[in-house]
């Protein structure tokens, strides 16, 4: 087990937001809980962020909710275990799922990113009573993933050399580096902070392998379970992606969306992958008026 991390070695000394920890499955699991509003708010992060990506957006929606945003086994101030083993999409759903019944989260708008998506989700098929509105940003969407054009020979490389993908990611913090270039110089130096070393990189390293890029990869099953049941749920949902990622393309969303029983779609024009880093005023805005129409 990792050391532990604290909020003076990562975040900026102006960083206005409390980190809380609550014990769930053997682990130290760290979160903000910002707002006094009655309706909560759970927002998960992705690769190879952490709650903090959210800070921009929850203090836009704080002074109306309850924000409580985790940082997954592995990021922020959460533990790291050393092992690449003790990450999967399983695990990290069953933290998640552990964690909302610690906090005992009744009536959650659920706000997924990224990898937040199928943990997100998938923790919410599980106790549907918990949740009143799906809130899906650029994620994972299809039972196999598709991949970019530009991303299909490097990443079928690296699947194909582990050993190769777990020393450009850990020794080389390449993921890291790549990942957050978008973002605030001051900004990617609270992510490095927070995974500095090869072995606190180990759930960074883990996820890329977790992808479900063909019919037979392990992770393919359960994502298609979990997305498949979110298809046949009548649940408000809010699905917004953004039109510059290279990753999840627009026209993804928009298919998603018309898969959801009773969604609706809303192109983010302007930022990339991080839209809720890049865009936090116009997502507050969408978010809040979501949440006041379909209120039920």
């Amino acid at each position: 087990m990792i050391s532990e991390t604290t909020a003076q070695t990562i975040y900026p000394p102006n960083f206005t937001l409390q980190p809380q920890f609550v014990a769930v499955l053997g682990h130290r699991i760290a979160y903000f809980d910002e707002g006094t509003g009655s309706k909560p708010i759970l927002l998960l992060h992705g690769n190879p962020v952490s709650a903090y990506v959210y800070a921009r957006l929850i203090q836009r929606l704080a002074p109306d909710y309850r924000c409580i945003a985790p940082d997954l086994l592995g990021f922020g101030l959460s533990d790291k275990p050393a092992q690449e083993a003790d990450y999967s999409l399983p695990r990290h759903i069953a933290i998640i799922t552990e964690f909302v019944r610690a906090l005992d989260l009744q009536d959650v708008a659920l706000v997924v990113h990224d990898w937040g998506g199928p943990i997100g989700l998938g923790t919410a098929v599980q106790e549907k009573e918990r949740y009143t509105h799906l809130i899906i940003l650029n994620t994972l969407n299809e039972p196999v993933m598709r991949l970019a054009p530009a991303y299909k020979l490097p990443f079928h490389i690296l699947a194909r050399t582990p050993r190769l993908a777990s020393y450009l990611i850990r020794q080389k913090g390449l993921f890291q580096k790549m990942g957050v270039a978008v973002m605030d110089e001051a900004d990617q130096q609270v992510y490095f902070r927070a995974n500095p070393t090869p072995e606190t990189r180990a759930g960074i390293a883990a996820f890329p392998k977790m992808i479900p890029y063909h019919a037979h990869h392990p992770t393919t099953p359960i994502w298609r379970d979990i997305l498949a049941q979110v298809e046949m749920w009548d649940i408000p949902a809010l699905v917004m992606f953004s039109d510059h990622d290279s990753v999840f393309r627009v026209e993804e969303g928009e298919r998603l969306a018309q898969r959801l029983v009773n969604a609706r779609f809303k192109r983010i024009a302007g930022p990339k992958h991080f839209l809720q880093y890049q865009a936090p005023e116009k997502l507050a805005v969408e978010i809040k008026q979501f949440l006041r129409e379909s209120h039920r």
